[in-house]
């Protein structure tokens, strides 16, 4: 894995958004292609050092069990992920597979952008338990049987009025799983300075990490991919 070091390159930066769905086979093949065809020079992915760990197949299981029984707003997404994957006939977390394969495959190196999930998890504490349960058994229109394609789900613009829902209805939910996240993501990749970059987020944090850096003052060219 690429080290986080200070870039010293002064031209803008091109980067490249890859918004995805953690259930979605499109996500995998969208990320898988785009690396290719692109070339950056590096690869960032939502994920730290202890979330990669969780994709092997011996410590996925383990890991988010131990998160999950822990704290239980985590349990919630969890589960509702595995159930989602399963119902979609795709593993959740395919999509950074894809990326891993297409980052070796053209040798470029990854950075782990999303900030260590034990400091999530501390942050998790600071959410009130109305706030904790309000999630738990918040009706999102999700799935098919509502009648809401797996694919609006990897659309940055579908998601907008559920994030402005999210964010007024639990604000310090948001700013854990969101704004927060998206803060610490950027800074990861301004710190690296590539010049230029492919990186794979879920599409909640699409639109915000692009207009976090372009209120940042750094060189960058963004593209947020369609699909």
């Amino acid at each position: 894995m690429e080290g986080e070091r200070e870039g010293e390159n002064t031209s803008p930066m091109r980067l490249t958004i890859i918004p995805v769905a953690h259930v979605s086979k499109k996500s995998a093949e969208l990320v898988h292609k785009t690396i290719l065809e692109e070339n950056p020079e590096v690869v960032g992915l939502e994920l730290c050092r202890e979330r990669l760990a969780s994709l092997s197949a011996r410590e996925r299981r383990g890991m988010d069990i131990r998160t999950a029984i822990s704290h239980p707003t985590s349990a919630f997404l969890y589960l509702a992920q595995q159930a989602l994957g399963k119902f979609w006939r795709i593993t959740p977390g395919s999509e950074m597979v894809a990326a891993l394969r297409a980052a070796a495959l053209s040798n470029k190196p990854v950075l782990l952008l999303d900030r260590p999930i034990r400091l999530t998890a501390r942050e998790l504490e600071k959410i009130p338990l109305g706030e904790k349960l309000g999630m738990l058994f918040w009706d999102i229109p999700l799935g098919r049987k509502k009648g809401v394609k797996l694919e609006h789900l990897m659309d940055p613009a579908a998601l907008r009025p559920l994030l402005s829902s999210m964010k007024e209805k639990f604000p310090k939910s948001y700013e854990v799983f969101v704004e927060s996240r998206n803060r610490y993501m950027l800074a990861m990749l301004l710190k690296r300075n590539p010049q230029s970059a492919v990186i794979v987020v879920g599409a909640a944090h699409s639109e915000g990490i692009k207009e976090l850096a372009e209120q940042s003052g750094a060189k960058m060219e963004i593209t947020i991919k369609r699909y």
